[in-house]
């Protein structure tokens, strides 16, 4: 384009013609090719007029004279000098005024006025003649009506000869704020956030402080701000960040980032890059597999590409980098894009635009987790947690009855029993977590993983590993005074199995310490809990607490875990009927549920983001899932016991379906003498297992994909050599 047709040339010489049109408008009017006819009409109506007055009394003054009409006007004429104006009489009592047809003369000019006297009342009437004169320039007494000259007529606001400088003022002032709106409309910097507040929370961040300083000189801040569901406080930081210089604008903004997220920040330092590397702490419950991160403020104005190469050559280990750049549609950073995007690093770039999102929006932790899963893999900050209990509060789901029953209730003993990776040990957490800054009760959790329960108790609290049972619940009473003392034990199975052997010793103490109303324990454990607490009478575990037995996970609360984290992230299945078809696999196991989510995020390509059969399929058949399902063959500590698991199941799989008479069938079929008692607790510790369930009298397994782990021919063949062994013992 020519640089005299260029916008900027094109928008002078408009305002040039403009500006120019208006002053002669009012101060040169004569001039004006608009305004100079109805300015020579104002200038010379008065004249005109004038001489209409004039042959109105003239006439008058003939007809008193004659008693009649004069049958020639034109002897009794005025003496009017350089006349405007030719009078005719076309019928007696009549005066015709025909105004001269000279430029000068403006609008008015080759009109016509008509006046016509009334004989009995001496008045005289006026109307417009043909061509007719401008309503807004007839005589004074005239307006197509009868008036009495004697009486005083109101003026015409029409005939003002200066209306019309008032109505160009009127329409200059119209314009000046169509103007206005339509500059406020179109703002390159405040327009949009006019249009669609919304905008304002995705505006590049080193434009808030210039969109600060236009919204409050036109009084439109708060309600802007109103309108974009913004907090006045979080757009004051904001701006405050965009508006800091060096390290402040580094520290500053960052710290404002993490505040959002609940990080908490500390300075690194020994870092070859160029630029401000921080630290991030985030919180226990963030919904994703991520407990730090590092951060890095690239020095204000850095080459791109030098950016890039330093990032290149940091040495980050396993750590997600978080850059804070300037990037944006008017500053772009595509080298800077580019290196994020590769998810061969961890590296990830919040562009200008994030940055104000996070800082204004409401949904803060959603643009971090939307940041990390466009530019991470997904299995990087999985919110899928495989193994050990649920930690976060964001991944666990469901159990709402059992935790309502322990929470709610004033302080009793539990016992929580279930096969591994049912979800025992996410419940105590969970439970845990909620009695966390309670006012009236205090609470500590403990795994085991052996038998010894006062050392390792001691151990935690930082007594001596000898400190007695008793004299550990006293040191946790003088520092929780006037509080109730809740004791989460898990992985108890091995202690129990030692007091068994030692007289139930330690249990007895605990017993007693929950009738002294000094503590109370919720205990988590498998087959050897079970087989204390229900099967040994004898046990101080009879009667000493609610049994909670943990199972299948509630059919909603598995659909929820299956899709609720993967929309944190902006993923889902992609029809629900994939996940229906997961959950029943899985046969409700919340374990199960997490793994072949996360075996569906492995088998994504990048650029993915819905879950489809094809890699449910994949999942269904991954190692993970084989691995999950294996261990049942080892139940119990004792090889008898477990052999006749095995037989059970394996004749579940053969059969499809088994009960106790069809057992003992088989075994007497082998020659081995059937034990009831051992069928039952062998069916017993399978259910608890979760390995088989139990409709009517009948047994089934519990989880479909166990089920296909089968081979048929392989099943019998297990299944007749572990018979031929126990028809040898």
């Amino acid at each position: 384009m020519s640089p005299l047709l260029s916008r900027p040339v094109l928008r002078g010489v408009v305002i040039a013609v403009v500006t120019l049109f208006v002053a002669s408008a009012i101060f040169t009017p004569q001039l004006n090719p608009f305004t100079r006819s109805a300015f020579l009409a104002a200038m010379n109506v008065g004249p005109v007029w004038g001489e209409v007055t004039q042959w109105r009394a003239a006439m008058i003054d003939a007809r008193n004279d004659l008693g009649d009409w004069p049958p020639d006007i034109q002897k009794y004429a005025p003496p009017i000098a350089n006349a405007k104006l030719r009078v005719t009489s076309p019928r007696p009592n009549v005066l015709q005024g025909d105004i001269a047809n000279h430029p000068e003369l403006g609008k008015i000019a080759g009109t016509q006025v008509i006046m016509e006297f009334h004989p009995d009342s001496h008045t005289w009437s006026c109307r417009r003649g043909n061509p007719p004169v401008p309503q807004g320039y007839l005589p004074i007494n005239c307006d197509d009506g009868v008036t009495d000259d004697r009486e005083p007529s109101k003026p015409s606001a029409a005939s003002d000869p200066f209306g019309w400088l008032r109505s160009l003022i009127l329409g200059c002032a119209v314009v000046f704020c169509a103007g206005a709106v339509v500059w406020v409309v179109r703002h390159p910097l405040i327009g949009s956030g006019q249009l669609r507040p919304a905008r304002l929370r995705r505006t590049p961040l080193d434009r808030l402080p210039k969109i600060d300083r236009l919204l409050r000189w036109m009084g439109r801040l708060d309600a802007t701000l109103q309108a974009a569901e913004v907090r006045t406080a979080d757009w004051r930081r904001a701006v405050l960040c965009a508006q800091a210089n060096g390290l402040d604008y580094a520290t500053g903004l960052a710290q404002a980032l993490a505040d959002k997220v609940v990080a908490r920040q500390q300075t690194s330092a020994d870092w070859a890059l160029p630029g401000v590397v921080l630290e991030w702490q985030f919180a226990p419950d963030l919904p994703v597999s991520l407990d730090r991160c590092l951060v890095l403020v690239p020095t204000p104005g850095l080459d791109e590409a030098a950016l890039v190469q330093s990032l290149r050559a940091a040495q980050t280990g396993s750590d997600v980098l978080l850059v804070l750049s300037e990037h944006s549609v008017e500053a772009p950073m595509p080298l800077l894009r580019s290196h994020c995007e590769d998810s061969a690093n961890l590296h990830v770039m919040v562009d200008s635009a994030s940055l104000t999102e996070w800082l204004l929006g409401g949904q803060a932790l959603q643009v971090l987790l939307r940041l990390l899963s466009t530019q991470l893999r997904i299995t990087r900050i999985s919110p899928y947690q495989t193994r050990g209990g649920v930690t976060r509060e964001g991944s666990f789901f469901g159990r709402a009855q059992l935790l309502a029953r322990v929470v709610t209730r004033e302080p009793a003993n539990y016992l929580v029993v279930g096969g591994r990776q049912l979800g025992k040990s996410s419940l105590l957490k969970a439970v845990q977590r909620r009695l966390q800054g309670h006012p009236h009760t205090v609470c500590h959790y403990v795994s085991l993983r052996d038998h010894r329960l006062a050392p390792r108790l001691a151990l935690q609290l930082g007594l001596p590993a000898a400190t007695p049972l008793e004299d550990i619940v006293t040191h946790l009473q003088a520092q929780a005074v006037g509080k109730r003392l809740v004791l989460l034990i898990d992985e108890a199975d091995q202690f129990f199995r030692a007091e068994s052997d030692q007289g139930y010793a330690q249990l007895s103490t605990l017993r007693s310490l929950s009738e002294e109303g000094r503590c109370w324990f919720m205990l988590a454990g498998f087959w050897d809990l079970y087989a204390t607490a229900v099967l040994d009478y004898q046990s101080p575990l009879r009667n000493f607490g609610e049994v909670l037995t943990i199972g299948g996970l509630e059919r909603a609360a598995c659909r929820e875990l299956a899709t609720e984290p993967l929309r944190r992230l902006r993923l889902g299945f992609a029809s629900d009927a994939l996940v229906e078809r997961l959950i029943d696999a899985s046969g409700q196991r919340a374990n199960l549920v997490a793994i072949l989510c996360q075996e569906c995020l492995e088998a994504l390509q990048p650029g993915e983001r819905a879950i489809e059969a094809h890699h449910l399929n994949q999942a269904l058949a991954s190692q993970a899932v084989q691995d999950a399902l294996a261990g049942w063959g080892r139940l119990s500590q004792d090889e008898a016991a477990c052999r006749l698991d095995r037989v059970v199941v394996y004749h579940t799989a053969q059969a499809g379906q088994t009960s106790l008479v069809a057992l003992a069938q088989l075994l007497q079929s082998h020659g081995i003498m059937a034990d009831a008692q051992a069928l039952r607790q062998s069916l017993a510790r399978l259910q608890l297992a979760y390995v088989l369930r139990k409709q009517e009298a009948e047994y089934r397994f519990a989880i479909p994909l166990l089920q296909g782990q089968f081979e048929p021919s392989e099943v019998e063949q297990l299944l007749r050599q572990e018979l031929a062994v126990l028809g040898r013992a």
